[in-house]
């Protein structure tokens, strides 16, 4: 995180911007990138963005990505009066939609107004819309060419790859956190076999490769003021990919009962009502696309990300806390510990689950 407001603004007037800068504040810190609020003239603002060059090798690739996307669906919802709306980019001075200054490479983005963002979700409205949105992500790029987006993050959501990860971690992991971390090692192994059931479907191709956001949390939708929808943002790690990637990460991000580094596990359980609002908005928007066989293993594709993200958490707490930022010792053992224990609950409550799935795609029980 950059704290020199001077810094920031000298970065910002590398792009093509006309007004003085008033204020510089941080919007938002997620675990990767930085991302900030420069505020100028006239209520004229915008949104920049320090892209973690650690984390993200091929710039220019995701840069491109990102581009593509958005114009897409500008012209798409241009073309169908659409409520939504796309935040554009801004080019640098050099006609590049990106810069490298400070150590980073930084974006800069137009701000939507009267737009606000919601960390945790308030109540069935909001995940209502947020699944409405990331199902009109799914409809919406359903034309696009899947081979003009490169796969900025391979492997980014395979379980195969992700396991690999963790076993070379547990291999040479200190003792201590080992043994601190017994319990969850010993849940991953034995859930192993069915989390791997997804990606292999996906390798025997029984998935249509859509347009995917990889990152589909609440936080990445803008709102209005009356919590209805406005735009899906932070779009860099969209790629191409099977739809059970969003929807299992909506869900694992959106219908917990507790924020992902709660330590009271008890209360870390899947809210069934927020599930139900999410599926309704989700399938209003993808029920005329999706296959059958996509709506048949959405339910395993919440228990699959949930997993995943487990998993990594955990492999970073053997590897000594190298990828994801933390706040204080044993951060990610207890992220890791508040997945798995929500995951339990998806698996407690899994018939459930699946009824509400295919009743909102007005399915029979396929399972």
């Amino acid at each position: 995180m950059v704290n020199s407001v001077e810094i920031l603004k000298n970065i910002c007037y590398q792009f093509k911007i006309e007004k003085p800068i008033l204020n510089i504040e941080v919007l938002a810190s997620g675990h990767i990138n930085d991302t900030y609020l420069v505020s100028c003239c006239n209520n004229s603002n915008y949104i920049l963005q320090r892209i973690n060059n650690q984390v993200f090798t091929n710039l220019e690739y995701i840069i491109n990505n990102k581009i593509i996307v958005s114009d897409f669906l500008k012209n798409t919802y241009n073309k169908t009066d659409s409520k939504y709306q796309v935040a554009g980019f801004i080019k640098s001075k050099n006609d590049a939609f990106f810069i490298e200054a400070n150590n980073g490479f930084w974006t800069l983005m137009e701000y939507i107004p009267n737009s606000k963002t919601i960390d945790r979700a308030e109540n069935e409205k909001q995940v209502f819309e947020a699944g409405k949105l990331f199902g009109n992500f799914i409809a919406s790029t359903s034309t696009l060419e899947t081979e003009q987006i490169t796969e900025t993050l391979p492997k980014f959501h395979s379980v195969p790859f992700r396991f690999t990860q963790f076993e070379a971690a547990l291999k040479n992991a200190r003792e201590s956190r080992k043994t601190e971390a017994q319990a969850l090692i010993d849940y991953v192994f034995e859930l192993q076999k069915e989390i791997l059931v997804l990606s292999e479907l996906k390798e025997k191709n029984n998935f249509p490769i859509r347009i995917t956001h990889n990152d589909a949390k609440l936080s990445n939708i803008l709102f209005d003021k009356n919590d209805n929808g406005l735009a899906v943002i932070d779009l860099d790690t969209v790629m191409p990919g099977i739809v059970h990637f969003d929807f299992g990460d909506s869900i694992r991000s959106i219908c917990s009962n507790t924020v992902e580094d709660s330590q009271d596990l008890k209360q870390t359980t899947i809210n069934l009502k927020f599930y139900e609002a999410y599926c309704k908005g989700f399938a209003s928007e993808t029920s005329n696309i999706l296959t059958l066989e996509e709506v048949k293993y959405l339910p395993l594709g919440i228990k699959t990300l949930i997993y995943i993200m487990g998993l990594r958490f955990l492999t970073d707490f053997l590897n000594n806390d190298v990828y994801y930022k933390t706040a204080y010792e044993n951060h990610n053992l207890i992220r890791a510990k508040n997945q798995m224990a929500l995951l339990k609950s998806a698996i407690q409550n899994y018939d459930e689950i699946k009824r509400i799935t295919y009743s909102n795609f007005n399915l029979e029980d396929i399972s």
